[in-house]
This record gives C-alpha cells, structure tokens and sequence, in this order.
C-alpha cells in the first residue's frame, strides 16, 4: 500500500500535461507578439539612418567634386543638370557598372548651379562678415561674384514600404576676376528648385 502511494506521487509529479504545455505556448505567443511590432519598427528605423547616411555621404562627396572644377568648367555652367549615376549598382570587385542584369541603382543625383551677384554697386563697400541679401543674375553679360552649386541626391527604393529619401547640399564657388568679360554671366531660364533637365 505504501508502495502503491509512493508510485502515485512520482507519476504526478514526473512532468508537464499538455493542458500546461499550450498554456505556456499561448502566453510565449502573446508576448511574442507584443514584441514583433518594435523590432519591424526598430529594422525600419535602422534601414531608414542607414540611408539616410549613404544619400548624405553621396551628395557631400559630389558636392566637394563640383566645387573643386575650375571655375569656367562646362559642368559649372548654370542650369539643372540631369542625373549623373549609373542605372545599376558597380560591381564591388572592380566598380564598373554591369552589362546587363544586376541591381538597381536607387540613388538619384541632380545638381543646379545659380550665378549671385552682391547686392552693391561696389563690392568693396560690403564689410567682411556682414550680411546681405544677394540677387540671383539669371541675363547674360553681367558681372557676379559667385556660384551656389545644389546637390540633390533621392533614394527611391522604399522596399520597406518607408517611402523615398532626400539630401540636399549647397556650396559656393568664388568668381575669381567678376569684372573680367570671360567670366560674366550666362542666360539662366531654370527656376530655383525645378525639375531636370533645365538648360
């Protein structure tokens, strides 16, 4: 009879029943499912810096390109120049875009170069470091004292449903001789801002 007890007991307590297994299931679920929303969101977030890094860096590092032609370069001519990437991604052995196949390039790069003259009828009247209102030369044969180069680079991949991205950079560029006719002005048509390509 003791013996019959003693063997009860140790069936009892030998483990779990499944009524206690899908109970401890179904509260994991639930916690589960309280997390998976933070970490998509979490993926998302760090997705979204991470591009945000790469389109900034990009834009920066085109912006610093530009800004180190001379001054009279054809590609410093005023107007919106059109996208300048290639359709796909390089290769990361050799750099060289593919053929054919491949993945898509997501990044967009555009630029616009305005021509600014300082708002006096002499620029020597303008203390260093004092601020000024310049006025945007957009008719051709007039002297100015610099350039701002826009860089615009756009991420269009949005595969996590985020949407696409957008840096903007500016610079200038000195005009080293404003009063020397090989460096005046050329007709600019293109408004601030529109679409490329614009003349």
């Amino acid at each position: 009879m003791a013996m019959r007890s003693s063997l009860a007991m140790k069936n009892r307590e030998s483990g779990l029943t499944l009524v206690e297994l899908l109970i401890a299931l179904a509260l994991l679920g639930f916690v589960l499912l309280g997390i998976a929303p933070l970490f998509i969101a979490s993926m998302k977030s760090n997705f979204s810096a991470n591009e945000y890094t790469s389109i900034n860096m990009l834009a920066r590092d085109r912006l610093e390109q530009l800004m180190n032609l001379p001054f009279n370069d054809p590609q410093l001519t005023p107007g919106v120049k059109v996208n300048d990437q290639p359709p796909k991604l390089p290769d990361p052995l050799t750099g060289v875009p593919p053929a054919s196949g491949g993945v898509d390039n997501p990044f967009q790069v555009t630029y616009q170069v305005l021509q600014y003259q300082i708002p006096s009828a002499d620029t020597a009247t303008v203390p260093n470091g004092t601020a000024f209102t310049p006025i945007r030369i957009t008719a051709a044969a007039q002297n100015y004292q610099y350039k701002r180069i826009d860089v615009t680079v756009i991420s269009t991949s949005g595969t996590l449903g985020i949407g696409s991205r957008v840096a903007r950079v500016s610079g200038f560029v000195h005009n080293p001789a404003p009063n020397d006719p090989a460096n005046f002005s050329v007709a600019d048509t293109c408004a601030i801002g529109v679409a490329a390509p614009c003349p």
